[in-house]
């Protein structure tokens, strides 16, 4: 993997564990399982960009201050839910909170024993691609899961639409100890005109189940 893409990553990864290593981060539940009207969860935007974070609000039905409200999350893949943050509430019971899924995920509110009806957040892929010479190309992935030996869909302007040139087999990955994040990546040749826009799709049938298609920024060759 390039400086380049190591940077990228390292940054991605820190955004993405800022918020998981709150207190009550990590913790696998084995409380309540009955939705309640007495805490409540809503996500803006429900789905997210490759590198979005999404907005979790809610209220408590006691309407007091400085009730501790636990954010427990089922990821894509996983049978149970898993505390990854926690929130303090306002005056009148409100409370919000910052949260980068980084993955499809099914997110709940828990508060003195009782859970929230659950919602999900969709995710898009994070694609990126990168502009190495005249013909060499390289294409990064990166998400909870390894995108390994998924096919990327390389796409050229041409005039009011995009047209595929090249699929290209993704033949990296790893991942950092410790960290829930991998990256997987590939580098390719393909010859384009100069000054043409070229992207990367990860179309739909190669993110499903837990992610939605992912589109990179536009390179100009």
């Amino acid at each position: 993997m390039t400086r380049g893409l190591a940077v990228l990553l390292a940054t991605v990864l820190f955004a993405a564990l800022a918020f998981v290593l709150q207190p009550s981060a990590g913790a696998k539940s084995t409380g309540p399982v009955v939705a309640s009207q007495r805490v409540t969860i809503a996500a803006r935007p429900p789905v997210l960009a490759g590198n979005q974070a999404t907005t979790l609000y809610g209220s408590v039905d006691s309407g007091r201050a400085d009730e501790i409200v636990t954010i427990q999350a089922r990821d894509c893949g996983q049978r149970s839910f898993t505390g990854v943050a926690s929130a303090t509430t306002r005056s009148g019971g409100a409370w919000t909170a910052e949260y980068w899924p980084r993955i499809t995920t099914t997110l709940r509110a828990v508060w003195k024993g009782a859970a929230s009806a659950p919602i999900m957040v969709r995710q898009h892929a994070f694609v990126a691609l990168y502009h190495r010479s005249s013909t060499r190309f390289e294409v990064f992935l990166s998400g909870k899961w390894s995108f390994w030996h998924k096919r990327v869909l390389i796409q050229r302007r041409d005039g009011g639409s995009w047209a595929t040139v090249k699929s290209v087999l993704l033949t990296e990955t790893g991942a950092q100890p410790g960290y829930s994040q991998a990256w997987t990546s590939a580098e390719f040749k393909a010859s384009v005109p100069k000054g043409t826009q070229v992207r990367a799709v990860l179309p739909l049938s190669q993110a499903r189940p837990c992610y939605l298609a992912g589109v990179s920024k536009s390179v100009r060759t």
